[in-house]
């Protein structure tokens, strides 16, 4: 897989570098050196520098999520691992120590930065504008980035310290993104009422529409449903079907620059090679929807697989690349990922009102999707409830929903009857090894050992 073949370059890197630094000991100006590409200090406070520093929130932001999409599906039950290494393997049993290495690097980390560099520019932003910032559409986007990454940790991470302080649970961090939220929204609509150009008001919408369904999104975790329903609610355009999808924001990929992680994961390599994900055994094994298309592929450690190896996913419906159809198209190096949209709004809404005449008209339709027949009129709450997680479960597959989800149902309906962990013996296991009771990414060992302020340590 290509992350670690990054690992391995960058170790090699650093040997070398060691090793010339050995020879070339008596040079006095070999580490005075220059970065052509870096941005001094000082220049931070220039404005010319505003467009990079957005920028630089907006690749952070993507960097992390599309490896903690890819990463927390292995987590939970959305994908199995094929990968040969122990770190991978250990995600896939939620049996994650504090010192596994891929997770701290590709999650934890990835997780920090996007925070403190959403965090800082906003700030940096404040002090640079001045007066107008409060109508700049640059800082409310900045601050909407900023309150869905601080959503994820609370949706992620089983608490976590912010800049070297206490841990934080999740609850606080969920109430530390609403007012991220509410400020992205009140600027980028004062933005929008002082906009000169079309291209400006469309943007102002889009981030208004971006931070309500993460403010929705927060307000549901935190089990404020009046809150998550009424910010649900006021996503415009609304989801209407899949022909006419509504709001969507979107995290992009490039080629050759930052490729979707999942392509690696399940598109590359005849013969099998770097493709390590499967549905194996996961509870989406054999399912026939065009929302999450699966094809029969070789992947690494295959011990498990039918023949023509086992089901993997093609592009599900929350990618660029999905085309509706079954089989449905691989996932490219430059497939885009879905990060907020009208659809997650009305499942926020649903889930947040009950079972409603209107909300069990909106299940059958997505069950309609997936060739599953319609609820009865006299349907149950309960059973409402369970046919609208699993239809979630299918529109919002492989886009970082997952655990965030597994959690709150947890926490909101402790008395529910269906529980979605996957739990007993680990599938292809010879040695009795079995699923753990993990339901959040650990604190690292890294902050116990390096954060005297860390409560847990």
């Amino acid at each position: 897989m290509r992350p670690f073949n990054r690992i391995r370059t960058r170790l090699a890197a650093l040997a070398m570098a060691a090793a010339a630094a050995g020879t070339l000991s008596g040079c006095d100006d070999l580490l005075s050196v220059e970065n052509p590409g870096a941005i001094e200090p000082g220049s931070l406070d220039n404005p010319a520098y505003i467009p990079l520093m957005v920028n630089g929130v907006i690749g952070e932001f993507q960097n992390f999520f599309g490896y903690t999409v890819m990463y927390s599906g292995v987590f939970t039950d959305e994908f199995r691992n094929h990968h040969v290494y122990f770190e991978n393997r250990d995600m896939d049993l939620r049996r994650v120590g504090e010192s596994n290495g891929t997770y701290v690097i590709y999650v934890w980390n990835t997780m920090h930065r996007s925070r403190f560099m959403a965090d800082s520019v906003a700030t940096r932003l404040r002090n640079l504008l001045g007066d107008t910032a409060s109508s700049d559409l640059r800082l409310a986007r900045v601050l909407a980035y900023g309150g869905l990454t601080y959503t994820f940790m609370g949706e992620q991470l089983c608490e976590t310290p912010i800049n070297m302080g206490p841990g934080n649970t999740p609850e606080q961090m969920f109430t530390m993104a609403l007012p991220k939220f509410d400020e992205a929204i009140e600027v980028a609509t004062a933005a929008r009422a002082r906009a000169a150009s079309p291209a400006i008001v469309a943007g102002a919408d889009s981030i208004i529409a971006f931070a309500r369904v993460g403010a929705a999104r927060a307000a549901l975790n935190l089990g404020d449903k009046t809150r998550a329903a009424a910010y649900a609610k006021a996503v415009t355009p609304a989801f209407v079907s899949d022909a006419d999808r509504g709001f969507v924001f979107w995290a992009y990929y490039l080629e050759n620059t930052f490729d979707n992680p999942m392509w690696a994961a399940t598109a590359t390599a005849s013969g099998g090679g770097n493709r390590w994900l499967s549905v194996r055994n996961t509870p989406f094994d054999g399912l026939v929807d065009p929302r999450v298309p699966l094809v029969q592929k070789t992947v690494m450690n295959s011990e498990d697989g039918a023949t023509g190896g086992p089901l993997v996913p093609n592009s599900p419906s929350a990618y660029s690349t999905w085309d509706g159809t079954l089989p449905g198209a691989d996932i490219t190096k430059s497939a885009w990922i879905r990060v907020a949209s009208a659809l997650e709004a009305r499942y926020i809404q649903a889930e947040a009102e009950g079972l409603t005449p209107a909300n069990l008209d909106f299940v059958n339709e997505r069950r309609a999707v997936g060739g599953k027949a319609p609820l009865p009129p006299d349907v149950t709450e309960e059973e409402y409830m369970v046919a609208l997680r699993n239809e979630r479960a299918v529109d919002l597959f492989a886009d970082g929903h997952r655990l965030g989800d597994l959690r709150r149902y947890d926490k909101l309906y402790p008395n529910r009857t269906d529980n979605l962990w996957q739990t007993g013996p680990y599938p292809g296991s010879t040695t009795g090894e079995t699923y753990g009771d993990q339901k959040c990414w650990p604190v690292p060992l890294s902050e116990l050992q390096g954060n005297p302020n860390y409560k847990g340590r």
